[in-house]
């Protein structure tokens, strides 16, 4: 709403700090970027075929309304074309991957999806829907999607995308844990919007009574009890809980190769299992350089 009390005709965007600069000039430009935030909630709930769907709509938003001669019946691979044609930078990008994100998006749209799209959908959304997106913003709007973004988001993308990069190699198997923090933290950070107002008074009377306090301690010391001797206390990525999260490290290696294996939060739930420490090494490597002298010490390694 406005001063007046209309509602304003500018687009709402709820997980950008910046935006284009013709935003407000192409109604394709605003259309695009809502996209990205729908297949953002889509991924938060889980229905990953669906967003790398929107994801697609949204990359077909973003060069109808780039100066490359399309028109407004052009589809995605008419699209494709002219950008390639219109950028250097974009006529060097793999084809083959843009057509299997083609296909399968007019496969889901047309034909509808199931559990077992979920792992191909995240690998599509991370190795080739959000790239090529971040190239044509940076080719043809001059802006920088993902630092556009508000940084926990785009954190969040990029470790799932160095996940993904690591898993290509070594394994093959469902990959959707890559997104869990990204999606974790979506789900935390709207979580207000979706709870009545009796559910946050009970939270916030919680607060100021120290009750969070104490569950929080109490679930911390319970997983440290799970997790056995080899644990250490780290700030969770998804609701910045300090020392929230509960981390059984693996010290075997000695000092040059200290490991996170299962990990979890006793605040807001966040958890990596053992068999997920790609996902794990790649949130806390900052925090595990900072700790690690603590670690050694504490442990009698040298």
């Amino acid at each position: 709403m406005n001063e007046t009390g209309e509602a304003s005709d500018q687009p709402t965007l709820v997980f950008f700090r910046n935006r284009p600069s013709n935003l407000l000039t192409s109604s394709f430009v605003a259309s695009s970027l809502q996209a990205v935030e729908s297949s953002f909630f889509l991924m938060a709930l889980g229905r990953y075929p669906h967003a790398l769907t929107v994801c697609a709509s949204a990359i077909e938003s973003a060069l109808q309304a780039a100066p490359i001669g399309a028109s407004e019946k052009d589809g995605l691979q008419t699209l494709v074309k002219l950008a390639r044609k219109s950028s250097a930078s974009i006529s060097q990008w793999p084809i083959a991957p843009l057509d299997a994100l083609r296909d399968i998006r007019n496969k889901f749209t047309h034909r509808g999806f199931s559990p077992k799209d979920d792992g191909t959908s995240v690998r599509l959304y991370l190795d080739v829907a959000m790239p090529f997106l971040c190239l044509c913003y940076r080719e043809f709007h001059a802006f920088d999607l993902m630092d556009g973004l508000l940084r926990e988001y785009a954190n969040h993308i990029e470790v799932g995308q160095r996940v993904l990069a690591r898993l290509e190699v070594t394994e093959n198997r469902d990959v959707t844990y890559c997104v869990r923090a990204f999606c974790d933290t979506i789900r935390w950070c709207f979580k207000n919007s979706f709870s009545s107002e009796w559910e946050i008074d009970a939270l916030v009377g919680a607060e100021e009574r120290g009750a969070k306090f104490e569950s929080v301690v109490s679930v911390r010391e319970r997983l440290e009890s799970q997790f056995g001797y080899d644990t250490w206390l780290f700030d969770c990525p998804v609701c910045d809980e300090h020392q929230g999260i509960v981390a059984e490290i693996d010290v075997s290696g000695g000092g040059s190769a200290i490991r996170l294996k299962r990990i979890a939060c006793a605040a807001c739930g966040f958890h990596v299992k053992a068999f997920e420490a790609h996902l794990a090494d790649a949130l806390f490597e900052k925090q595990l350089v900072v700790a690690q002298p603590n670690i050694l010490r504490e442990y009698g390694i040298t």
